[in-house]
């Protein structure tokens, strides 16, 4: 699609090009005739220079830092255009108004050349002036809205008496096209407009969490309830008697369904991946907080090495712990390997562990 849109671009810049040069040669409005078609084609070149010197360079290097020569540099290059467009076809127009140059003289008669020339070349550098501003504004305006969007999910959009509220996107039942507004309606039953294309829309809520199943829906995978290959039923709401029932495109209803299927099946997956790790961190916390603290530990393990052979009743006596604490103390020595327990239950004792 990139490389489509570059192609594009390219042909329709090469058939701006060759009107303009076209103009040069065939017509002779607002233009000394330069008295060849070479001499034309050569004399638009200078226009076409100066052009794409305002698109691609001046205007994207001046005209936000330094706005005054940015104009500067503008009326500068439309007048060195002009006037090198006069001087190809200048022995031409010379020896073509002589009778009028001798009558005014050169200085009026190439001044009012020049004002034309310059003045046309003027309006045609406003051209790609006030594109590429259009395009810039509009570039900021989508750039602030997704930064609105990614920090706070809202999306501005507009109630049924035109007052402009932030609306959250999880509240989004479905989105459909009505000509060149959207309808969000939402759980309750309402809906709100924004002015948009349903194409920005679906570019600015990503394809992790909206699908686009027509030209004109566009749906939350969360509010799918079943779907197949030739429609989607929605969750039902309270407020509807039947589920609502939206068709796929017809074109690509098997890669839709496809994409719907991975989707849902995925979020089987993250959903029971978390829950096995809500599991297993309630399990470590529980287990964290049946191992004593190091220095009941210790302290155990400091009487067994005084005191070999002691059993779980000796050792509560006269460290003053509980019977469960010093039987958990035991249990987490004997799991670190640093006692074992010699002999029977009845005569045996806890003994370090000889390294």
């Amino acid at each position: 699609m990139k490389h489509l849109y570059t192609i594009v671009t390219v042909l329709l810049n090469v058939l701006f090009c060759t009107a303009l040069l076209w103009y040069f040669s065939r017509n002779a409005y607002l233009r000394p005739y330069a008295g060849s078609t070479m001499k034309e084609i050569i004399a638009g070149l200078f226009l076409i220079a100066s052009l794409y010197a305002n698109y691609f360079v001046l205007y994207p290097k001046l005209y936000k830092k330094h706005f005054f020569l940015y104009w500067v540099s503008v009326v500068a290059s439309s007048l060195v255009a002009g006037c090198l467009e006069v001087a190809v076809g200048f022995s031409f127009i010379e020896n073509w108004n002589a009778a009028i140059i001798s009558e005014i003289g050169y200085f009026k008669y190439f001044s009012k050349i020049l004002f034309c020339v310059f003045g046309r070349n003027i309006a045609f550098n406003i051209i790609p002036f006030v594109i590429r501003n259009i395009r810039q504004l509009k570039k900021e305006a989508d750039v602030k809205v997704h930064v609105v969007y990614q920090q706070t999910r809202m999306l501005d959009v507009c109630d049924n008496d035109n007052n402009c509220r932030l609306l959250d996107v999880g509240n989004i039942y479905y989105c459909i096209k009505n000509g060149n507004y959207v309808h969000l309606y939402t759980f309750d039953n309402t809906y709100y407009t924004r002015y948009c294309s349903l194409k920005y829309l679906e570019q600015l809520l990503g394809s992790k969490e909206f699908i686009r199943i027509s030209c004109s829906i566009l749906i939350p995978f969360k509010n799918i309830a079943s779907y197949n290959e030739q429609e989607v039923v929605m969750k039902k709401m309270p407020w509807v008697a039947e589920p609502l029932t939206f068709k796929l495109d017809t074109k690509n209803h098997i890669q839709i369904a496809t994409v719907i299927a991975e989707h849902l099946q995925m979020s089987k997956i993250e959903e029971n991946t978390k829950g096995m790790e809500e599991v297993s961190a309630i399990i470590q916390t529980q287990r964290n907080h049946s191992i004593p603290p190091q220095q009941k530990l210790d302290e155990v393990c400091s009487y067994i090495q005084k005191h070999p052979g002691s059993r779980s009743t000796d050792i509560t006596t006269y460290t003053n712990f509980s019977l469960s604490t010093v039987e958990r103390c035991l249990s987490e020595l004997r799991k670190q390997e640093r006692i074992e327990y010699v002999g029977s239950k009845k005569t045996g004792g806890y003994h370090l562990v000889k390294k």
